[in-house]
């Protein structure tokens, strides 16, 4: 059994637009950051077939990690001075708790290789990590230094993340 495996995990994407007519008075980032410098948790469990000195498993449980979604805005360069300045974020940080389900295998060393070989196993391992998360954030917009001239909402939908994993284990 695996109970409180965990991995790092530190995935990010952003995207500059919106695809608008007038990009060149228009700043605008939408970015997410799933796992960030904790990476993730897993509670589960394996369970296998034993052939020769092949284990063959499969692998469930469930999965923790963090998410954290940005979108800033920013009106510049405008004709009319007066809008200048005139900036928006929002930002959600969360914590989801999905599903991991997978497999892999787990092969022992030949122990005629070395003499540590017994205690020596190599694995491969596919996880799909179930996060189906969907936020929504709200913030404010400012212009000018003052702020609550009104509101700014984003949302951000994640299914899923696929991993795959190569390890050695060492048995004492």
């Amino acid at each position: 059994m695996d109970w409180g495996v965990s991995g790092y995990l530190d995935m990010a994407a952003s995207t500059a637009g919106p695809n608008n007519p007038i990009p060149q008075f228009i700043t605008a980032t939408h970015s997410t950051n799933i796992g960030g410098s904790y990476g993730y948790g897993l509670v589960g469990a394996r369970a296998g077939y034993i052939l020769n000195k092949s284990l063959l498993y499969v692998k469930s449980g469930a999965v923790f990690t963090s998410t954290q979604t940005n979108f800033d805005f920013n009106l510049h360069n405008t004709p009319t001075e007066l809008i200048n300045g005139l900036n928006g974020h929002s930002s959600v940080n969360n914590t989801s708790v999905g599903f991991a389900i997978g497999g892999g295998i787990e092969q022992a060393l030949p122990t005629e290789w070395f003499a540590l070989a017994k205690h020596i196993s190599v694995k491969a391992e596919y996880l799909y990590l179930g996060i189906n998360t969907a936020k929504t954030s709200t913030g404010n917009i400012n212009l000018l230094g003052l702020t609550s001239l009104g509101t700014l909402t984003t949302s951000d939908s994640i299914s899923g993340i696929h991993t795959a994993k190569i390890g050695v284990n060492y048995k004492f």
